[in-house]
Order: C-alpha cells, then sequence, then structure tokens
C-alpha cells in the first residue's frame, strides 16, 4: 500500500471520527434540551394575540409556530392508521393536520392562513450561518492537519510530485467533507426543529442543490491551507539549513 493511499485513508477515517463526535453531541443536546412530541393532531393552548408582523420579534414567533405545525402534523402521521395504508393516505392525514393547524394559528393570531403556511418556508437565517460556519471550522482543522502530514513528507526537490499529491487529497478530503455534510446539517436541522423526522423539510436546506459549489470551495481552501503549511514547512527547512 503506497503512503498516498494511506493517508487517503486516514483522512476520511478523521473527518467521519470527528464528524461523529460532533454530530453525537448535537443528538444528544437534541434529546436533552426538547420536550417530547405530542402524537395527537391538536394546537397547544395560546393565548389569542394578534401578530404585527412589522416587528421582527413576531415574525420569528410565527415562523417557529408555523414550523411547529408541521412537525405535529408530521408525528400524528407517523403513528395513523393511515400510514399502514400506503403513502397517498399518509400524505392525506398528514395534509389535513397540517391544514387544521395552521388554522388554528391563524385564529389565534389574527392572520391568514396562506400567510402562515407561507412562513414555514422562512429560514433562520443566523442559525443556517453558524451551522455552516461550525462544518467549515472543522473541515479547515482537518484539512490543517494532513496538509502538515504531506508537506512533511516532500522535500523541495519534489515539487511536481508534490503538486499532484496535493490535488489528489484536495480532492479526496472534498469528497469526504460533501459525504459528511449533509448528516452535518440535517443533525443540526433536526436539533432546531425538536424532530428527527424532516420528511420533506431536508429539501428546504440552503445548500442541498449548491453542491458543486460547495465541493469547489472545500478543494480551494484545502489547496489553501496546504500553500500555507508547505512554506512553512519549507521556511523551517531553510532555517535549519542555514
Amino acid at each position: 500500500m503506497s503512503w498516498n493511499t494511506t493517508l487517503l485513508k486516514r483522512s476520511a477515517r478523521l473527518a467521519t471520527s470527528i464528524g461523529t463526535v460532533v454530530l453525537a453531541a448535537l443528538a444528544l443536546g437534541g434529546c436533552v434540551g426538547s420536550k417530547r412530541q405530542s402524537r395527537r393532531c391538536e394546537w397547544p393552548t395560546e393565548t389569542p394575540r394578534r401578530l404585527d408582523l412589522a416587528q421582527s420579534a413576531d415574525r420569528a414567533h410565527l415562523r417557529r409556530d408555523a414550523e411547529s405545525a408541521e412537525t405535529i402534523a408530521i408525528h400524528y402521521a407517523d403513528v395513523s392508521p393511515a400510514r399502514r395504508k400506503g403513502p397517498q393516505e399518509y400524505d392525506q392525514a398528514r395534509d389535513e393536520c397540517m391544514a387544521s393547524l395552521f388554522g388554528a394559528v391563524a385564529r389565534t393570531h389574527g392572520l391568514d392562513i396562506g400567510l402562515v403556511r407561507g412562513y414555514t418556508a422562512l429560514r433562520n437565517e443566523l442559525y443556517d450561518a453558524i451551522v455552516l460556519l461550525s462544518f467549515t471550522v472543522l473541515y479547515a482543522f482537518t484539512a490543517y492537519a494532513l496538509a502538515g502530514r504531506l508537506a512533511r513528507r516532500f522535500r523541495a526537490d519534489e515539487r511536481n510530485v508534490a503538486v499532484l499529491a496535493a490535488i489528489g487529497l484536495s480532492f479526496t478530503s472534498a469528497l469526504v467533507a460533501m459525504m459528511v455534510f449533509p448528516l452535518w446539517t440535517e443533525t443540526a436541522e433536526s436539533f432546531r426543529l425538536g424532530s428527527w423526522h424532516l420528511s420533506y423539510r431536508a429539501e428546504r436546506l440552503p445548500w442541498r442543490h449548491h453542491g458543486v459549489s460547495l465541493f469547489t470551495s472545500c478543494v480551494g481552501l484545502f489547496l489553501l491551507i496546504l500553500l500555507v503549511r508547505f512554506r512553512r514547512s519549507l521556511g523551517r527547512a531553510d532555517a535549519g539549513v542555514m
């Protein structure tokens, strides 16, 4: 087995191990921090109050209510007898429950039911940014460790081989990242919603349809970190010679 193959396997194991540990921590936090979800199609009792959607706090309140209504409807359909009859019956039970819950939210806050339904598509942009940033830090940390191994492997007169190895390792690391990233983001989304059954809501994740951009960003970040590590390694070598 060549050193390059060994290094690639180590990169996969390192990224997967770190990702697994953090995902497990998120999952544990979700289990501890979220309340047990009701399996009945009922909207919790809430004091009626008209929401002023010009206020950011009220917009956030409506978004959370809309998301909760979706979660309750999905959980209700999960245990409904309709689930055993077939996918169409399951979808019907879920959608009928959801429409009822959206109506309850609309009546509670003096809003149109269509507006309530529309708020299910709104994202918590701050949370999304934190999820993306946390994964970037994880990937950068892993890339820094692997780049250091690669930089120490080659001498200054092995530049051509080093370039080929760097390109190969950057693509492999990016592929591993693209396998870990969906697990990372879906676990984070499950934690945010307090539900481990995302259903069709997984398609709303903002990076779901930007795989090419994410892949090229991972490759570019890895090569940038590798360049820094190579320069430091060469600097130390020159200092040693001098």
